[in-house]
């Protein structure tokens, strides 16, 4: 499978309820997560929610880090 946004590519994670691909890079800035604001049964179990979550965490606390340092 190949990745949604990057058909060059071949799919790191595939989204369960979508059957779409992802790449590492679209996994990397969160744009992995088709439906994040609606319900979604495979999400307790969803290795790209997860990811994507910890990334978003890493990017906010490298920017407050910045900031601080600035």
């Amino acid at each position: 499978m190949k990745c949604r946004f990057h058909p060059d590519l071949e799919a790191y994670v595939t989204c369960q309820k979508m059957e779409i691909g992802y790449c590492r890079e679209c996994l990397d800035n969160c744009e992995a997560c088709t439906d994040p604001c609606t319900y979604c049964k495979f999400r307790p179990q969803y290795i790209i929610w997860e990811l994507c979550r910890k990334s978003e965490k890493r990017v906010r606390l490298e920017r407050e880090a910045k900031g601080q340092g600035a």
